[in-house]
């Protein structure tokens, strides 16, 4: 499962999502709908998530970016994480008509997801002390 990538872009995120943990991962890349454009699994995820439900865990996962603007509320959705039984899956907009999701063991430090996103995003998650009277 190591299709060629759409576009440089999309090889570009992959890249980026390889390098910034080592933990064994899924890394997809989806359109709006759901549907799967590229991914790469690497590590033994094949033994932690059945790979047949990826696309179906696609899907469901970007609905959730069109539910009643799920992803505009309180100035706009940067990453969404789920904490699963046995792993830890990312969310993220790239832009208007993709998405990645990022599934990882839930060995894997969350931080690692977050600057996956941060990365991806070119966006920082830190603390609101500016905004935060004290």
């Amino acid at each position: 499962m190591n299709p060629t990538p759409i576009d440089s872009k999309a090889q570009e995120i992959l890249n980026k999502v390889q390098q910034v943990t080592a933990s064994p991962k899924i890394a997809i890349i989806t359109d709006r709908k759901g549907e799967v454009l590229e991914m790469v699994v690497n590590g033994q995820m094949g033994k932690i998530v059945e790979l047949s439900e990826l696309t179906y865990i696609a899907k469901v996962i970007s609905m959730r970016y069109d539910v009643a603007e799920y992803h505009k509320i309180l100035d706009g959705l940067q990453m969404d994480i789920g904490f699963f039984k046995h792993v830890f899956a990312l969310s993220t907009m790239i832009d208007e008509d993709k998405l990645l999701m990022v599934i990882v063991p839930k060995t894997t430090n969350p931080f690692d997801l977050v600057h996956i996103a941060e990365d991806v995003k070119n966006i920082s998650i830190s603390p609101l002390d500016n905004l935060i009277e004290k």
